[in-house]
Parts: C-alpha cells; sequence; structure tokens
C-alpha cells in the first residue's frame, strides 16, 4: 500500500531517528531524508529512506523540495535543531504542523524562559551571557552551583554544573562550541541558571486537536556531575496516583503556556523542596529511546502515532491499561577505539528490547552528553521494581574493551613512586579504600586539580620544572576536568584519591612527565589545603544561605511587627508583642552567627603548600605565589603547624552546630504555634503533609527534618572533636580524616535546615484572630500598668503585688471581656487602652513597641548590607584567584602549543 510521501527534514543520529524512517517505511510511505550532509546518518547505508541533499538550514530551499514530492502527506524532524525547519514548511504548504513561531520560542531556552516566567510559571532564575564579562557579573550576584548551558542546545551537550566561578566561565567558553561538531551551530549566547536541587522527572506529552495528552511521568537517572547524562528512564514515575495528574497538569500548564498545540513535548522538571520547577520545554519527540520503551510498556508505538499525526491521520491515545517500563544505558568510561562491544548475557523475558549504539572498531570521545552512550536496555513488567532490575541486569552484563593510549594494567604505580611496592590487603581495600565515585569524590578532585594547577604555574615560573613540561601536565588536567573526571569513575584507590589521580595522569602524559606534579610537596600539605579549600567552600554557602533566611525573615518583619501576638515565657503569655519582634530577634542570633562565619573565613588565611611532610622542602619555591593563586594571603609560617593543625575545621563545625542548634530552637516555636490549641500560624499544604491514616491531620513535618537536622551537625562536631583530641601533634589520619570527613555531613544537613527555615519563614501565614484571642482578657496588660504605677510614685514591688491580687481576684468563669473589664476599672489611668498601646509601650531596651521595631528594623536593614557586602568582597578576592591562577594556565598552554 503507498499512501504517499513522507519527508524527514535531518535526524536524530542515534535513538528513534533512523526508526521513524523505518516505520514510515513499514506503514506505507514512500521515505526521504533531506539532508546537507548524508554522511552524519551511517544507517543510511541499510536504504532507511531516499537522500535528497539540500541546505537544511533555508527554508526556501526545504520548500523547493517539499513541493517537489509527489503526494506528500507529511513533514517532520527527529532533530531538535530542526524542529521549527521542518514546522514552517509544513505550514507553508498546508500540511499538519505545530505553529512555527511556537517552537521557536521553545526553541530558544533564554525566550522559552521569559515567556514561562511571565505566565507565572515556576522555572530556575536564569540569565543570559554573550561574554565572560557577562558571566563575572552574573556570578557575582548569583548563588552557587549554577547549570551553564547553550540557549539552543539538546542530549545535555554543553551542559555543566559548576560549584566555582572558573568552573563556569570555562564551562561558557565549552558552551559556545559545543554544537559545532554535531550541527555545524554555533552557540553565541549561554544560559546560565540557579541549580535546583531535587529529583528529576520528564512528561511526555502529545498536544491535538486543543487537548494536551499526557503519555505519562518518568524518573530520570542521571550520570556524575559536573554533566547532565541521562543513564535511564522508569515508568510510571514511583509517585502516588494523585501526584502523577498533578505533575501531569503542572507540565501541561507548561506546554500550553509557550502555545505548542500540536505534536509531541518533552517537558523537564525537578521536584524541589518547594515544589515541581520546570527546566525546559523541548517541542519534541522524547529522545534516549523512550518513545521505545513507552511503545512496549502502553503496548502501542508511540512512532505510528505521531507519523500518523503529522501525516493527518489524527491522534488516539494509548488505553488505560499500562504496564511498567524501565531503561538503563551504559555510558563510555574512557576515550578510544573500541575492541570488544557486546551482551554476554541473554535477554530474559522483562527485557524486550536491549541495543549497542556504538559498533566495534568505532573511535569513542567522552562527551559528557548523549554521545557517551554505548548501549541501552528495556525492561517491562507488571512492577516497576521488576522492570527496572531486568533492565540493570542486562545492561549489566555488557563488554567494553576500549583501547586507551596508554596500557593501565598497572593504574596505581606512579613510576619512581615508593607508593607502588605496597600492596593493600582486599579486605582492608573495601573498607578504607573503596572504588572512585565521582558524585562523592568530585569535589575533592577539583580542588585537587585546582591546587596542581597552582603548584605547577608556581613550580614552571621558580624555573623548577620545565614551562613544556608544565604546560603539558596542564593541558592533561584542563582535559580531565572538562571530562567531569569520568576517566576515574569505577576505578580502583588502594591508596587514596591522589595516587588514582596522579596515575590517570601518568597515563596520558607520561610517567617521567607527570613525576613532576609531586616536587616539593607531600600528601601532608596537600591534604591540609584541600580541607582548608573544602572548609571555606562550604562556610561560604553556609553563609549564603543565612542571607537567604535572613532576607525572608526581614520580608515578613513589616507586614508582621503591625500584627499584635503573645510574647510567651516558658510558654505562658507573658506581654503583648508581635510576630515582627520574634522574627527580628531570630534576624539578629542569625546575623551574629553569619559574623562568625565571616571571621572563620577572613581567618583561612594561610595556605598549607610548601609544608610537605612537615618539614618543608629544600626547593627553592615561592609559597606566597602558589597561596595567592588558591586565593590564600599568605603562605603557613610554620610547617608542622600548616599539616598538623585543624582549629579551623573544629571551629567552622562549632559554628554550624550553634545555627543548627538556633534554628532547631525557632523549628520547635513555630511547631508549637501551628498546634490547634496555639493556631498562631499557618504552613500552607506545599510545605506541609498529610496522615496515612488521619484524613484531617495537616503535618508541618518540615519543622521536624529542621530539629531532626541539629542532631547530625551537632554530632557531627563531637565526632570530629573527639577524632582529633588525641592526634599527635603531627600529620595523622585521626585528624586529617576523621576530624574533617564529618563536614561534608554537617554542611549538608545545616543547608538543608536553613533552607526549609527560609521556606517556611516566606510562606507561613498569620492567623490574627487566634494571636490576639488569648490576649483579649487584658492579664497580659498588667506588666505595663504596674510600669505605669511606678511611675506615678508607687513602689514597682507594691504596685506588682496589687495587681497581682486584683488579678487572681478575677473570676475566671466570667467571659474575657468582662475580666478585662474588671481590670480596667480596677486599673484606671494605668491600665493601656489596647492592645496595641500595651505593645507600643514596650518601646525600650528593643522591645516590640512599633517604634522601638522601626528602629531595629532599620539597623537589621544596616547590618544585613553590610554583611552582604562583606561576602561580596570575599567571593570577589576568590574569583579574581581563580580567574587570575586559570589565566596563567592558559597562558603556559597557549605560549608552548605545538605550532
Amino acid at each position: 500500500m503507498n499512501r504517499g510521501s513522507f519527508l524527514f527534514v535531518e535526524s536524530n543520529t542515534t535513538g528513534t531517528g533512523e526508526l521513524l524512517m523505518k516505520r514510515a517505511r513499514a506503514l506505507g510511505f514512500e521515505t526521504y531524508l533531506v539532508t546537507r550532509n548524508p554522511a552524519r546518518y551511517p544507517f543510511l547505508k541499510d536504504s532507511v529512506a531516499q537522500v535528497i541533499e539540500a541546505e537544511t538550514r533555508s527554508p526556501d530551499e526545504l520548500v523547493g523540495v517539499a513541493t517537489k514530492l509527489s503526494r506528500l502527506a507529511g513533514i517532520y524532524s527527529s532533530s531538535e535543531y530542526f524542529v521549527e525547519a521542518a514546522s514552517r514548511v509544513a505550514t507553508a504548504i498546508g500540511l499538519p504542523a505545530a505553529n512555527p513561531k511556537a517552537i521557536a520560542t521553545c526553541r530558544n531556552k533564554w525566550k522559552q524562559a521569559a515567556e514561562l516566567q511571565r505566565q507565572s510559571i515556576t522555572i530556575p532564575e536564569t540569565r543570559l551571557a554573550s561574554s565572560v564579562s557577562d558571566v563575572e557579573k552574573i556570578l557575582a550576584q548569583a548563588t552557587l552551583p549554577v547549570v551553564v548551558k547553550p540557549v539552543s542546545g539538546s542530549g545535555s551537550s554543553g551542559v555543566r554544573l559548576c560549584d566555582s566561578a572558573a568552573a563556569a566561565i570555562k564551562a561558557f567558553e565549552s558552551a559556545r562550541g559545543a554544537l559545532l561538531d554535531q550541527v555545524d551551530l554555533p552557540s553565541p549566547d549561554i544560559l546560565i541558571q540557579q541549580y535546583v536541587e531535587g529529583k528529576e522527572y520528564s512528561a511526555e506529552i502529545i498536544a491535538y486537536d486543543g487537548t494536551l495528552h499526557c503519555l505519562g511521568i518518568l524518573a530520570k537517572h542521571k550520570g556524575p556531575a559536573p554533566c547532565f547524562v541521562e543513564v535511564g528512564h522508569d515508568f510510571p514515575a514511583p509517585l502516588p496516583e494523585p501526584s502523577l495528574r498533578e505533575l501531569a497538569s503542572f507540565a501541561a500548564g507548561a506546554v500550553s503556556a509557550l502555545g505548542l498545540n500540536f505534536g509531541p513535548a518533552h517537558v523537564e522538571f525537578v521536584i524541589a523542596e518547594w515544589g515541581p520547577v520546570i527546566i525546559e520545554v523541548n517541542p519534541r519527540l522524547a529522545g534516549g529511546m523512550i518513545p521505545i520503551m513507552l511503545s512496549h510498556a502502553l503496548g502501542t508505538s508511540i512512532l505510528d502515532m505521531v507519523i500518523g499525526l503529522y501525516a493527518g491521520e489524527g491522534f488516539t491515545p494509548p488505553g488505560a491499561s499500562a504496564r511498567a517500563g524501565a531503561i538503563r544505558f551504559r555510558l563510555a568510561q574512557t576515550s578510544g577505539k573500541v575492541k570488544r562491544l557486546g551482551f554476554s548475557g541473554n535477554p530474559e523475558p522483562t527485557v524486550p528490547e536491549a541495543g549497542l549504539l556504538k559498533s566495534e572498531g568505532q573511535e569513542v570521545q567522552i562527551n559528557g552528553d548523549f554521545r557517551d552512550r554505548v548501549a541501552y536496555a528495556i525492561g517491562v513488567a507488571d512492577e516497576l521494581n521488576a522492570a527496572a532490575a531486568g533492565a540493570e541486569r542486562m545492561i549489566d552484563t555488557l563488554v567494553i574493551d576500549t583501547e586507551a593510549a596508554v596500557a593501565e594494567s598497572d593504574n596505581e604505580r606512579v613510576a619512581g613512586s615508593s607508593e607502588g611496592r605496597w600492596h593493600l590487603h582486599p579486605e582492608a581495600m573495601k573498607l578504607l579504600a573503596p572504588p572512585i565515585e565521582i558524585s562523592r569524590d568530585g569535589r575533592l578532585l577539583q580542588h585537587q586539580a585546582a591546587i596542581d594547577e597552582a603548584h605547577l604555574v608556581m613550580l614552571a615560573d621558580q624555573g623548577l620544572v620545565s614551562q613544556p613540561a608544565a604546560a603539558d601536565l596542564l593541558k592533561h588536567i584542563l582535559d580531565l576536568q572538562d571530562e567531569g573526571f569520568q576517566s576515574l569513575e569505577g576505578r580502583e584507590a588502594p591508596r587514596g584519591l591522589y595516587l588514582a589521580y596522579e596515575a590517570e595522569l601518568a597515563t596520558r602524559a607520561g610517567p617521567e612527565k607527570a613525576g613532576w606534579l609531586h616536587l616539593a610537596r607531600s600528601r601532608n600539605d596537600l591534604n591540609a589545603t584541600i580541607s582548608l579549600l573544602v572548609l571555606r567552600e562550604a562556610a561560604s554557602s553556609i553563609s549564603q544561605q543565612i542571607g537567604i533566611a535572613q532576607d525572608a525573615l526581614l520580608q515578613r518583619v513589616e507586614e508582621a511587627s503591625r500584627l499584635v501576638a503573645p510574647l510567651y515565657s516558658q510558654y505562658q503569655i507573658a506581654l503583648p508583642g508581635s510576630p515582627g519582634h520574634y522574627l527580628l530577634g531570630v534576624f539578629f542570633a542569625l546575623a551574629r552567627e553569619r559574623q562568625r562565619l565571616h571571621s572563620l573565613l577572613e581567618d583561612i588565611r594561610n595556605c598549607p603548600m610548601g609544608a610537605g611532610a612537615g618539614g618543608g622542602t629544600s626547593m627553592p619555591i615561592d609559597p606566597l605565589k602558589t597561596a595567592s593563586l588558591l586565593g590564600f594571603a599568605l603562605p603557613s609560617y610554620n610547617s608542622l603547624d600548616a599539616v598538623a593543625s585543624r582549629d579551623h575545621h573544629l571551629h567552622g563545625l562549632s559554628i554550624f552546630a550553634s545555627i543548627s542548634t538556633l534554628l532547631s530552637r525557632v523549628a520547635q516555636d513555630l511547631q508549637v504555634w501551628t498546634t490547634r490549641e496555639f493556631a498562631l500560624i499557618d504552613v500552607p499544604h506545599m510545605l506541609a503533609g498529610g496522615s496515612s491514616m488521619l484524613p484531617q491531620k495537616k503535618n508541618p513535618f518540615l519543622l521536624e527534618h529542621i530539629k531532626g537536622s541539629a542532631s547530625t551537625v551537632i554530632g557531627a562536631y563531637v565526632s570530629a572533636a573527639t577524632a582529633t583530641c588525641k592526634a599527635p601533634f603531627s600529620n595523622s589520619i585521626e585528624a586529617s580524616n576523621y576530624g574533617c570527613s564529618p563536614l561534608r555531613l554537617s554542611e549538608e544537613a545545616l543547608k538543608r535546615a536553613i533552607t526549609l527555615t527560609s521556606l517556611i519563614v516566606k510562606f507561613m501565614s498569620f492567623n490574627v484572630g487566634s494571636m490576639r484571642e488569648n490576649l483579649e482578657d487584658g492579664s497580659s496588660m498588667t506588666a505595663v500598668a504596674a510600669e505605669r504605677m511606678a511611675s506615678q510614685g508607687v513602689p514597682f514591688r507594691k504596685a506588682h503585688t496589687q495587681i497581682g491580687e486584683i488579678a487572681q481576684r478575677l473570676s475566671q468563669d466570667s467571659c474575657v471581656t468582662q475580666r478585662r473589664s474588671e481590670l480596667a476599672g480596677q486599673l484606671a489611668g494605668v491600665f493601656p487602652a489596647s492592645l496595641e498601646e500595651c505593645r507600643d509601650a514596650l518601646q525600650f531596651g528593643g522591645g516590640p513597641g512599633q517604634r522601638s521595631t522601626d528602629d531595629q528594623l532599620s539597623v537589621a536593614k544596616a547590618l544585613f548590607r553590610e554583611m552582604e557586602l562583606k561576602c561580596a568582597e570575599i567571593s570577589e578576592r576568590r574569583a579574581h584567584a581563580e580567574v587570575h591562577c586559570k589565566g596563567r594556565v592558559k597562558e603556559l598552554i597557549d605560549k608552548h602549543r605545538p605550532s
């Protein structure tokens, strides 16, 4: 049956591109592919389509091609880069297509972000950069980490997570050329987005006849940072059915806001602590073999649906009955030629499909995007766990052998190193030196690379290492950073992370050249420096988070200071106060903690590099240069102190513990105030949970997380102090490892607590009636009445006794209004006329009076501005050091680059 012609405008090079053409041909269409470069598509040798060569970036040429085809039924592109072109041509000649303007807005992620924000769709904070100076300006105001990505990219190409200014600048420069080798498209404009932490999902949507049909919500699995390569998907996402429906509606809202009224849309989003956040909307069918997995799970071909839709045959959504599906990918771990590639096992009944995405003899280059995938396996079963397990077992049978430049049979032995003769017992190695995981170790490797850069620049400047040798080593270090250290993923590290990293450099640069890297240093001063860089980063990050919390507090103060609320003492009502007064109290307590963090950051001035194993070095190094390149003010004065001391860590952890204690106390108050008995505040549903048994119950459980986090942070301090207190005053594993390792756990727990506190403060509402209710009997105003009697000459203790006796004689059976009236009558002339008058009388000593509160607010704002400037100054100094160091590295490499 000949159903006419079907034209594909360019294609995916992997995944569904080839399959779509095969399906179109199987459905009875004469299949054509128009492309400017047929060599990009190896699958064309199988005659999946008739090839037409034309300039696919020219709409006029494409229209000319389309009008020459007889009985043309539809036009489609599986390549995100050409969906707009295909849509414009189809629209021009009257074939089914999405609105080209909507697709253009969607393809330009900067315009997409602006439109979604305009229509109140939640997205990350997004900025546009066209130059390095743009990046620097953005980073001066942004909170790290950030995500850098091309405005019009796809498949995670050029997308990087950056936790420093230098990393962001490098990622910016790399992203501008990320698409050139794929589709010959430059990327002059780059997005810098706030990184949103949370589990990632996608919604697969098809728009037809005014309705958006969600085929499903999928959960994503990603490879190691700083890249965003998707290594798996689960369908349906393991979430409650009501949540899946809400997310489908949320994703459809984003598609609708962008005006996408026809065809498939792939919506990516993150569920953050405050709710779902759109990352991007792609006006195309999902990539990554997702349509194939969905076809198996839904029992109907998604590819056939799309072809029929664009051929004008309409769209019928899949039936309600569906099985669970999962897909798993394997990524290449090293660059090189593939010598052997295949599955060693046979598919189970739960695995309907598995395939190879690379072939033997093919050169593989680690790119940090979809091109790193070498194989996939799809699992389908009645339960998601069974589907995922089947896909994982199948992908685990993959055998891949890549021919690297240098044999890695002894990758832990560095030429000339005495470490090579030590072989740790396998059981000990399993416990103390597990294989490298970039998700866990990547942060330390980044610091290691930064120190290496500074150290090599200093050695070259001092003439201790030849400049060409230093330049070559620096180039390999930059390559490792660009790759996100993926070649180290899973690598055995029997003698620690550093030697595994050094062995990789020896493999790339050659053992002789790499042997210069460790000149005039030891793992002792190296570890001490890394520990300070980690602490510096953690303290800066916590300070930024406190700043966000303080800003949230200040935003609520003005509104809240006009209200009247009980001021408690030992859980008993003491005086009329205001929520604003309470929030200001928390602000000032946090301000002192932030000042302590700032003092700590200023005190981390001395860089341990140069101290060696604790006795310095005989080489004429310049430790001040190394220190300044790493953002320190000075080298260490004493080599033993440099490698032995961990007081900065203990100080930092003690501050973290103090902050978490404060936040726990605040959370305790807020939790009590949410109870029905107090009912002073209300927490919105998006920051609360329900009960598994009690339908009426709303649990403000985030407050319990804040309180629980304090135990982790305080425990981390106790653990570090205990580990350090019996360690000798020299380098020791107790101090350098067990004394420092609790920092990461503490930082994560404290960040969680601060973020949750900020959200509660920002979105909680005040129950004005309830706050006044327990003050209406007037008993809380008697302290002011006693002070007024004292001001009229009655000794305060006498006034206190008289009013106490009056209050005791009041009948508790009478109504609130009557008790207050009796007090006012017996204390005529001194009893405040209103709760507001009483509150505002408390204007001395930092009380909740309006004048006092206004003064406090002015001071708080000034303190906040001053601290923000101080923190920005520290960040700027360190960013400048990073940029300067990177500049020196680039200068050395460029100077000795082969002509």
